[in-house]
């Protein structure tokens, strides 16, 4: 069956108008050329001239004829079942989501009219889009970690555009996605005009549970000394009551709490440990399950208690004086777990030192700077200020940089550069590049890799920069361009005028050789320590920061005694998605000879590892990444102290498709808008055919348009028209 249409370029009324102004013409002019010839005679002149107008006018109309479009075969149709954890929710009707779609499609029938009207490509979807035999699916299939719509679309978007005919993508979804591009995948199909046929699943659900949450899975101590495991406990969805919190160690509750979050849905959980004389100790938060509960691998987080010691031993260098300096060693000082040598050089021939150690505190004008390789053995951590440079002789760069690369000793550069112009004996040492100028008012902003690293344990709350903000800002920073290639960045300065400048470096550390040096980029650090009032926390922060920054450094360092080899895991925490990284140093053994394997085991994982080797007496292991459990991790030495060693680290779910159950309609509705599809419930599923056929109408795809004015017969027709009129006012004598 052929239909026409008429589509003028310049509208219909200014045809006829036109056609009108010509029939008109055409009249007028066979009235003037009349002269004596009967009307009668050329009336067949007229005809065939008004003929030709009529001609002229119906090509001006555009006429087009639609002929059926020959398709052939059936249609393709990607049918996309979404197969996350969501759709196990029983929300529909007392069934789960996936159960729900399964029903209509295999027992009601939907599946067969389908078939029957499409060429299906079948698929499932999660955490990545698979082919699926959907006679075969089940309800137990939805157990997907993640909902990756927007991959699911995209793909299946490219594979129809390629095919000769299709009629769109059904996805079957409760429109809770994981990840983002559900929108972009979207306007994708929109621009190779494949329609998204939406059925939503589901309804709201309304969430509730409980989870705990540690500022850091790592705490260190001194031997003997009380020190603070602290969590967080959150809810969400309960009401305002209490809870209980145990603290295990070993399987056994130490301590046992009521704990009721406040305002915010949260409460902060800290038990008091006093640290073992040596090893590591595993301490267990438990929030006990309550019902209805959307997670329940949540509700428990672990702390790594290590002793690294009995007490530090400190030496400070200041060439320039300064109230950070005053403050400072008035904090070590106080801190029965240091021992302090702290030397002052007020001239050339001025200096004197103050030494806190053993309980008795002393003044001497004597130049107590290490001179030798076994003087700098006598301390774990050196601090150097300003003008530190002053105390330099012809043989202090080697024994400083034995004391860091090979001894493993712990350098701290304070108050930002410690020397003034160029000094290579400590350039090579510091991890920032420095700039020009200062920079001031600036204050301190945890990076990553601050907040998860134990020198920002400044407090018993998951999160500092609330407390950071309540605090003083420095007075100034130096200008820095960056950092060394193998530095980390552990907090950056925010500038209170920032006007448009990133902010400098304020705490760097690199490794180097086998210990650690950190710059703190700071001048005014002091003020931290001089609080007139304020909260519990924010009067103790300046010894907090110190002293988890030298229990920091001591650990890097922290060869057990009668020990050669050392294991250390770039954390205690690791999620499901994140690859495991270990760290093995030796010390004294020949690289040539050393051996070492590296074994993981936890449930169903048993993985084993060869390090690699990095920088001298390093070397680096990588696994995983592994599913959620609790992982014993095997050293093997081929050679060396001890033979074996073994450590624990956790590994916790990433995911958050159980976070939040409730469908999302909304964005389902979309998706559909724009891709210029259309909403489906489960009725017109098995009626899609007939609903692809009106879209295919709409969209002018299912007809054939096929312009009729430029055909050669028509013009051919004109022709012999015109013709036969001239012959014929020839033939009257009209021309």
């Amino acid at each position: 069956m052929t239909d026409w249409l008429y589509l003028p370029p310049w509208g219909i009324r200014l045809v006829a108008v036109t056609g009108v102004i010509l029939v008109a013409l055409a009249a007028v002019r066979a009235f003037r050329e009349r002269g004596g010839v009967p009307l009668r005679r050329q009336a067949v002149a007229l005809v065939l001239r008004c003929l030709a107008i009529g001609a002229l006018l119906w090509v001006a109309l555009n006429p087009t004829a639609l002929r059926p479009r020959e398709i052939p075969g059936k249609p393709s149709l990607a049918l996309l079942v979404d197969t996350s954890y969501s759709m196990s929710t029983s929300d529909e009707q007392g069934d789960g989501r996936l159960a729900a779609a399964l029903r209509v499609l295999q027992e009601g029938g939907a599946l067969a009219a389908l078939g029957n009207e499409f060429t299906l490509d079948a698929r499932s979807f999660d955490t990545e889009s698979r082919a699926a035999d959907l006679a075969d699916l089940t309800a137990a299939a939805a157990q997907g970690r993640a909902s990756d719509l927007g991959a699911a679309i995209s793909s299946a978007v490219g594979d129809l555009a390629e095919g000769p005919s299709q009629a769109g993508i059904l996805l079957v979804s409760d429109g809770r996605v994981t990840t983002e591009g559900a929108l972009d995948a979207a306007r994708l199909a929109l621009a190779r005009s494949v329609p998204l046929w939406t059925w939503c699943l589901g309804g709201e659900v309304p969430r509730r549970d409980l989870w705990l949450e540690v500022p850091s899975s790592e705490v260190l101590a001194f031997a003997g000394t009380e020190v603070e495991v602290a969590a967080t406990l959150r809810k969400v969805g309960y009401e305002s009551r209490g809870f209980r919190v145990e603290v295990l160690k070993d399987g056994t509750v130490v301590e046992s709490l009521d704990v009721v979050p406040g305002p915010g849905d949260e409460a902060p959980v800290t038990a008091t440990i006093t640290a073992p004389d040596a090893g590591e100790h595993r301490y267990v938060f438990h929030v006990l399950e309550d019902k209805d509960e959307a997670e329940k691998d949540n509700n428990e987080r672990s702390v790594f208690l290590r002793v690294v010691g009995e007490k530090v031993r400190v030496l400070l260098a200041e060439g320039q004086p300064h109230w950070d300096t005053k403050f400072l060693v008035q904090c070590l000082k106080r801190n029965p777990r240091v021992d302090l040598t702290a030397l002052y050089r007020l001239g050339a021939d001025r200096q004197f030192a103050v030494v806190s150690a053993e309980g008795e505190h002393r003044r001497e004008k004597a130049d107590l700077f290490p001179r030798t390789a076994e003087a700098f053995a006598r301390y774990d951590v050196i601090i150097m200020g300003r003008g530190c440079e002053a105390f330099f002789d012809d043989e202090t760069e080697e024994h400083l940089t034995d004391f860091v690369a090979r001894h493993g000793g712990g350098l701290v550069f304070c108050r930002g550069k410690p020397y003034g112009g160029r000094f290579q004996p400590l350039a090579k040492l510091e991890p920032v590049v420095w700039g020009t100028g200062v920079m001031e008012g600036v204050r301190l902003v945890p990076t990553g890799a601050g907040r998860a690293s134990p020198v920002f344990e400044l407090a018993a709350v998951s999160e500092i920069e609330p407390l950071l903000e309540r605090l003083p800002p420095f007075d100034q920073a130096m200008h820095t361009v960056g950092v060394k290639p193998l530095a980390a960045v552990l907090a950056r300065g925010e500038p209170l005028n920032a006007g448009g400048d990133d902010g400098p470096v304020v705490m760097a550390y690199q490794l180097y050789g086998q210990g650690r040096v950190v710059t703190l980029n700071a001048s005014g650090l002091w003020r931290w320590a001089f609080r007139e009032k304020g909260s519990a926390d924010e009067e103790v922060v300046y010894d907090r920061l110190w002293g988890a920054l030298l229990r920091w450094l001591l650990s890097s360092s922290d060869f057990l005694a009668g020990h050669d080899v050392a294991l250390r895991s770039e954390r205690r925490l690791y999620t499901d998605e994140q690859q495991m990284r270990f760290l093995i140093r030796t010390r004294g053994l020949d690289e040539e000879a050393y051996r070492s394997r590296l074994s993981i085991r936890g449930g169903e994982v048993v993985s084993e590892v060869e390090p690699r080797p990095q920088a001298v007496g390093s070397y680096m292991a990588e696994a995983g990444p592994f599913p959620a459990g609790t992982y014993e991790i095997t050293l093997k030495n081929n050679v060396g102290e001890p033979p074996e060693m073994t450590m624990t680290v956790e590994v916790v779910s990433s995911s958050i498709e159980n976070r939040l159950l409730s469908a999302d309609p909304g964005l389902m509705r979309q998706l559909a808008q724009i891709s210029e599809g259309r909403v489906m419930t489960a009725a017109q599923v098995g009626r899609l055919g007939d609903i692809v056929r009106q879209w295919q109408a709409r969209r002018e795809l299912a007809e054939q348009k096929i312009t009729l004015w430029d055909h050669w017969a028509l013009l051919a027709a004109m022709m012999l028209v015109l013709a036969a009129e001239w012959f014929r006012r020839r033939r009257e004598g009209l021309l």
